[in-house]
């Protein structure tokens, strides 16, 4: 009779009671939720951060895998759209998001004693105005242009010079390597210097 009464109780133990079940579904349950709302809010943060420094890019991927009572979550890192293929990889650290006709662009520079505010596309006049802050010595900026926002031809299609303007006064520049997708310009400027205009032939419509 104890042995019976014994082997009941255990037979109970063993038996899941439907608390346990219900205990056991939050425990998976939540994780996931937590996930979406940090999800969400690292999301509102790539769009306010678009247009900083190597914004633009598209946001790390995060895997959730359930095994029985087991759940993985792994996050794979932000790729930022400075990689795309279309571009030289070299030699900028910053990229910014132009927007034409509701198509975006990204380009990307370096600036050295200063800072730039924004640019903007002037396609009646095939133009990129460029707006900076610089520092109290001056400085360089370098961008790569790619060809299909902003180029510069002539006869032939043959590449010709673009005209530089930094306060409404034109001025020389340097221009780097290129290639089929984009064009390298280096344009020094001085602690006075707030505007910069590159003017080309032809421009993303």
């Amino acid at each position: 009779m104890c042995t019976s009464s014994i082997e009941s109780i255990r037979d109970f133990i063993k038996m899941p009671k439907a608390s346990t079940i219900v205990f056991r579904k939050l425990i998976v349950a939540i994780p996931i939720v937590l996930l979406l709302l940090v999800s969400i809010v690292q999301s509102v943060q790539v769009v306010n951060a678009q247009n900083s420094t190597m914004s633009g890019g598209t946001s790390g991927k995060t895997t959730i895998t359930t095994t029985g009572n087991k759940t993985v979550i792994s996050t794979s890192p932000a790729v930022p759209a400075a990689t795309s293929p279309n571009y030289n990889k070299t030699g900028f650290n910053s990229l910014y998001v132009l927007t034409i006709n509701g198509k975006n662009f990204p380009i990307k520079y370096s600036i050295n004693g200063g800072k730039l505010v924004g640019i903007l596309a002037d396609k009646d006049r095939t133009t990129l105005a460029l707006v900076l802050n610089p520092s109290a010595n001056g400085g360089s900026f370098a961008v790569e242009l790619p060809r299909n926002v902003i180029d510069s031809k002539g006869a032939s299609n043959a590449d010709t010079k673009f005209l530089i303007k930094i306060d409404g006064k034109g001025v020389d520049y340097k221009e780097g390597a290129n290639n089929e997708n984009a064009r390298i310009l280096s344009i020094d400027f001085s602690k006075d210097n707030r505007f910069i205009e590159i003017i080309g032939t032809q421009m993303a419509s």
